[in-house]
Formats: C-alpha cells, sequence, structure tokens
C-alpha cells in the first residue's frame, strides 16, 4: 500500500527539535497538516516558521508528557483545535543516561513518565476519537537501545520497551478496525539527544560517522507509513543489528561487555 500525506492532519510530539522537528518539515513538504506539541514554545514557533517556508501549514502546543494530568485535557483540545487527527506521532523523549548502579527511584519514575507513561496516555486519550471515525495511524518512537544494548541508559531502554510491548498490543488489539498501530526505532541521529545533559553521565562516544541526518530519519519514518508492517526500522542496519541481538541475546550481550571492557 502507499500513503498520501495531502491532507492528512499529523499530530507529532518531541516536535520542538531533532527528528520531531525534521518530521514535521518532511511531512508539510509533502502536503501534510502538521500538529507541534513540545515543551518549548519558542522552538515551537521557529519549527512551525520552518514548515511555513516548506509550503506547508500547521499549528502548536507547548506540551509536557510526563504532565500526567495534562495529557487527556491536550488530547481533547488537540482534537478540536486542529481537526480529526489522522496520525499520532509518538516521539517525545528525555535521554538518562545514568549507570543502572547509580539511579535512583525518583530518575526511574521521570524516565518512565517521560518515555513512556505519556505517550500511553495520549494515545488512550485519542484513540476513541480514531475508533469512532474508523481511521487513524498510531506511530510509536522508539529507541535502539531496545533492540542492542542499554549502555548507560537501562532506565530509558526499559522505558522504550515498554513503549514497544504497548505498540504491540495495540498492534494486535487493533486488527480489523480502521486504526493502525506501528514501532519506528531510529539509531543514533544527530540531535540534542546524543549531547551531554546535566544530570545524566557522559554519553557514549561514537565517531561523527555514526550519526543519521533527522531528515533521513524522517523521511524513513514516512516512507514506514506506506505500509502495514508493524516494526520499521530507519536504516537496514538497525534491522539487522536487532535481528542479531535477537537469535543469540546472550552471546550478544558477552560480546558487547567484553568490547566495553576494551575501551
Amino acid at each position: 500500500m502507499s500513503w498520501d500525506p495531502v491532507g492528512q492532519r499529523v499530530l507529532i510530539t518531541g516536535s520542538s527539535s531533532g527528528i520531531g522537528a525534521a518530521l514535521a518539515v518532511e511531512l508539510a513538504r509533502a502536503g501534510a497538516f502538521v500538529g507541534l506539541a513540545a515543551r518549548r514554545g519558542d522552538r515551537l514557533e521557529q519549527v512551525l516558521g520552518d514548515v511555513r517556508d516548506a509550503g506547508g501549514d500547521g499549528c502548536w502546543w507547548t506540551l509536557d508528557l510526563a504532565d500526567l494530568d495534562r495529557v487527556a485535557p491536550f488530547a481533547d483540545r488537540a482534537w478540536a483545535e486542529m481537526g480529526p487527527i489522522d496520525v499520532l506521532v509518538n516521539n517525545a523523549g528525555a535521554p538518562r543516561r545514568r549507570s543502572m548502579k547509580r539511579l535512583t527511584p525518583e530518575e526511574l519514575d521521570e524516565t518512565m513518565a517521560v518515555n513512556f507513561t505519556g505517550s500511553a496516555r495520549l494515545t488512550l486519550a485519542l484513540l476513541p476519537h480514531m475508533l469512532e471515525r474508523d481511521s487513524g495511524t498510531i506511530v510509536n518512537v522508539s529507541s535502539m537501545g531496545t533492540q542492542s544494548m542499554a549502555f548507560r541508559t537501562g532506565a530509558y531502554a526499559a522505558a522504550k520497551a515498554a513503549l514497544n510491548l504497548f505498540t504491540e498490543g495495540l498492534y494486535f488489539d487493533l486488527a480489523g478496525t480502521g486504526v493502525r498501530a506501528h514501532l519506528f526505532t531510529p539509531g543514533s541521529t544527530a540531535t540534542e539527544f546524543s549531547t551531554p545533559k546535566p544530570g545524566n553521565d557522559d554519553p557514549f562516544p561514537q565517531p561523527p560517522d555514526a550519526f543519521m541526518d533527522p531528515a533521513d530519519v524522517a523521511k524513513a519514518l514516512i516512507a514506514k507509513l506506506g505500509n502495514d508492517d508493524f516494526e520499521g526500522f530507519a536504516a537496514p542496519a538497525l534491522k539487522e543489528t536487532a535481528q542479531a541481538k535477537r537469535a543469540d541475546p546472550n552471546g550478544y550481550l558477552v560480546e558487547m561487555i567484553e568490547m566495553m571492557t576494551r575501551r
């Protein structure tokens, strides 16, 4: 099948920078109307300007998905102000780089709220509207940390792994309806996400050519909307890595630990 973005209303969380911002511009260029939601209103204004420069249009709202009580009211507002939402892209996330040896319960709770619970609640708030129309698509953006290893990102990977299985459950339970649910996994991308942040351990060092361009990731996600497969990856090599881990998780982890020790 193919997916035509023209006239589609697409709500993107985490769209003030990085993959979310690039996705908004690519979708707008292809003819979609985009709804932008993130914590930083000033950045959302800039992204909306880029959307309009690309020949599209949209709207924006400030939203902190960790503020769980605000999620359902936001969903109702977005549906009312944007119009019926054809596609929800749960892209929002925040890195938590902390060795499991030093992770606190408070950090764990915060990480789960930002990277899983908020997105799950937004999905559940919009799902009845989509089911009533018998039309809609939900794309949950995961992490390669759930597919390979979680070096200093165990809590973050655990939150995204919860999102993976939540999406899988949606995929099964929505079978036979006009609503679809998909999982999309980007790899390391050249965004703020991969830079040092206060309160986090240092990111794992990688060469510059290891990072994908956000626009390329966005294009891969849009291509994913053109098929009914449950799972999609931003690049074929990521799928190969995931398959290697699934084929022999014990051996894979031993190899990765040995690699870390050598570094």
